[in-house]
């Protein structure tokens, strides 16, 4: 991946409102449904031009609008907390129930069952199918919760622990990511993150977020397709060009986002709210199309692959919409069943993580 996820869950479980709340933007949550389903096209559509034109930016999104949604008043205790509620709980939920599965079928096949069942804990880098996405989820929550940590700091050493992960980005890429769970990739990440905060400090000097975003789009269009800057591989430690695949990464995740925000201005408010609720089942389907990926390549009958990409798709997602629906919601989708609920839904619950 991914993630995944991404950071669609995140900015939904706190139970208690933060300072600055605000609404939930129907358009953040398109760019994340768009992302997720990149996600699951990476993992199933695989090609060369698949990889050009999704690992620019696919990954990158997620920590990126975790930077630009930033919290600044959170505490760390606080920021520990939400990160558990809406990362930790339900992919540690979803190790168990994959990994029962996983366990129950694979020691019928295979005599590396339990090494592959630790790699997501023991190795990020090497996580395998069904497992192919926990990494993220580990590296998402180590990266914000040492940003919290530098935040506490004045802020020039914030930006220089950034600066410190753009090199690190370069130089030992590969080293932190295998690591266990991941979190060697914090440092490099963490710089997604800071880069998301500046993004959205700029967001209220942009009179033309249409404009301003497809010309992000389109000049990061020329540097991918031009091949003047490589795809990432964050889960491999691979960080692509030095520093301007970074700044691409984060181009098109803010382009995104100011094209979206112009599109939703004359949007129908059912469109939001169905847009909304899509997202908040987006995190689950991360962390367990791997599960239909893997069920498909093992016991399946070969399928083309964009079957492959819808069943890997539209399953978790559907099943995801119906965990929304029951009292396990927090455990399984990160979203607590109070925030999902249609009158939630339609009044904009707060977005602030």
């Amino acid at each position: 991946m991914t993630t995944t996820t991404m950071s669609t869950a995140e900015e939904t479980t706190a139970r208690a409102p933060e300072p600055a709340a605000k609404p939930r933007s129907g358009a953040v949550d398109l760019v994340r449904v768009l992302g997720i389903v990149a996600v699951v096209a990476g993992h199933t559509l695989v090609s060369p031009t698949t990889r050009t034109l999704l690992y620019s930016w696919h990954v990158p999104l997620f920590f990126v609008l975790a930077g630009y949604f930033w919290s600044p008043h959170r505490t760390l205790g606080r920021e520990l907390l939400t990160r558990f509620r809406t990362l930790l709980r339900p992919m540690l939920t979803w190790l168990v129930l994959i990994g029962a599965v996983f366990l129950i079928l694979d020691l019928q096949l295979e005599d590396t069952t339990w090494q592959r069942l630790a790699g997501p804990l023991a190795d990020g880098e090497n996580s395998a199918l069904p497992f192919t996405t926990f990494w993220f989820v580990t590296a998402l929550f180590f990266s914000a919760v040492l940003l919290r940590m530098l935040w506490l700091l004045p802020r020039p050493v914030t930006w220089a622990v950034a600066g410190v992960g753009l090199i690190l980005s370069v130089t030992a890429g590969p080293q932190l990511a295998n690591t266990p769970l991941s979190v060697g990739s914090t440092v490099p990440c963490v710089a997604f993150l800071a880069l998301g905060v500046i993004a959205r400090a700029l967001r209220p000097r942009i009179a033309r977020p249409a404009l301003v975003g497809a010309a992000l789009l389109a000049v990061s269009a020329v540097l991918v397709l031009t091949g003047t800057t490589r795809p990432l591989d964050i889960k491999q430690g691979d960080f692509g060009t030095p520093v301007l695949s970074t700044a691409v990464a984060v181009a098109i995740s803010f382009g995104l986002v100011l094209v979206a925000e112009a599109l939703f201005r004359k949007a129908p408010p059912r469109v939001g709210r169905v847009v909304t609720v899509l997202a908040y089942g987006g995190f689950m389907v991360v962390l367990t199309h791997p599960l239909v990926l893997w069920l498909m390549k093992t016991y399946g009958p070969p399928v083309p692959s964009g079957l492959l990409f819808a069943l890997c798709l539209l399953i978790p997602w559907a099943v995801a919409l119906a965990a929304l629906a029951t009292r396990a919601s927090a455990w399984l989708t990160g979203v607590e069943p109070a925030v999902s609920s249609p009158s939630c839904t339609s009044a904009a619950p707060p977005s602030g993580r």
